[in-house]
């Protein structure tokens, strides 16, 4: 009987429901479960802009390095989606010098289901040689988390960069 009365006060706080009580809690039912379960548009960009890199050297050749980079994202479970030139989006002094090989490798989607939303990831892997014979490997990270009404985005994933780092240290032995 305390249930009937709780929502009749309910009712009597939030006003009058001329329809009925029944009508007005499962109007309010679907009203909640609508928030709670909103579509929220998740758009994936396939660049990465600069936002939070992270950066190491490596004293090997330029291929050498690129076929340990590829190798260490197919250990860890990632694709190569798409290769580029990374002059086709930003520009870099070093590029003008001769002798300079870069290449912006893109990574597919990965894709993870939440409680409450779902987690899509990618990576751009940015490699450039140098003049000392050295290659310079550029990762960046993203994950935007689709949460009911909010999109969470991120530039930083330390351990999983730190795997794929020590990743291509151990193929260049």
């Amino acid at each position: 009987m305390t249930k009937i009365t709780n929502i009749k006060k309910f009712a009597e706080i939030f006003g009058h429901c001329k329809f009925g009580i029944g009508y007005c809690l499962s109007f309010g039912i679907c009203l909640l479960l609508f928030s709670l379960a909103g579509c929220a548009s998740v758009t994936i960009p396939n660049y990465i802009r600069d936002e939070h890199p992270y950066r190491k050297t490596f004293y090997a050749p330029f291929g050498t390095v690129l076929d340990a980079a590829v190798h260490a994202l197919e250990d860890s479970g990632w694709k190569v989606a798409k290769t580029t030139e990374p002059s086709v989006f930003e520009r870099n002094k070093d590029t003008d010098k001769p002798g300079v090989k870069q290449i912006l490798l893109f990574t597919d989607v990965r894709e993870t289901a939440l409680i409450f939303g779902t987690r899509y990831a990618r990576m751009n892997i940015y490699v450039q040689s140098a003049a000392d014979n050295s290659t310079e490997v550029e990762l960046r990270y993203l994950t935007v988390t689709s949460a009911s009404l909010k999109n969470f985005q991120n530039y930083r994933n330390d351990r999983y960069t730190e795997k794929f780092f020590t990743r291509i240290e151990s193929l260049l032995k």
